[in-house]
């Protein structure tokens, strides 16, 4: 099927509830897989974030679709001035980025591509459906130290990096580096 065929949609909290499924075997198939590391705990907290968002009346999502079948996705909320997602910096950031005000940062929690079509500019067109919809002044993203070419994707997109932080023992990953951009994409 040519990349021509994908169909590339903003979809509703009803996206999530449709294509749960979907949406957790195209996660477990991209970060199941070195670099990556799967912990037990990850399904779960997989579908209880994706239950959570599907209630957030700030969510964004795009969908990725061939033959009927999701291919990828991207989504994502805006982060609310109490948020801890500037917390456990392991370098000082300055505070210009770590004050978050309402409606300020979108941050796109989890960007999928299925393997398979990987490197026919899928990606890319979720990632600009995604944030060219988006009504904050930017977008942040984690990712980890270990995925050079996630990181090097963002990086041509755009994205730079503001620091490096420590989640929790419990988080994915032991560290993530936190990438911003400006929003709206001005010609990408």
């Amino acid at each position: 099927m040519p990349p021509s065929s994908i169909h590339v949609q903003l979809g509703t909290p009803e996206t999530i509830q449709t294509h749960e499924e979907s949406l957790f075997r195209l996660y477990y198939d991209a970060f199941s897989k070195p670099p990556h590391v799967w912990p037990e705990h990850v399904e779960a907290e997989f579908r209880q974030g994706l239950s959570r968002l599907a209630r957030d009346a700030t969510l964004g999502i795009v969908t990725a679709v061939a033959a009927n079948e999701p291919i990828g996705f991207a989504y994502g909320h805006t982060l609310r001035p109490d948020t801890r997602w500037w917390y456990g910096f392991i370098t000082p950031v300055p505070e210009e980025v770590t004050t978050e005000q309402e409606g300020r940062t979108f941050a796109l929690i989890d960007f999928v591509v299925a393997e398979a079509w990987r490197g026919h500019g899928i990606g890319r067109r979720l990632h600009d459906t995604l944030l060219t919809s988006r009504p904050e002044a930017r977008a942040t993203l984690a990712v980890e130290p270990v995925a050079h070419e996630a990181r090097a994707i963002y990086e041509h997109w755009g994205w730079r990096v503001v620091g490096r932080l420590r989640g929790p023992a419990t988080d994915f990953a032991p560290e993530f580096d936190i990438m911003v951009r400006d929003l709206p994409l001005d010609g990408h």
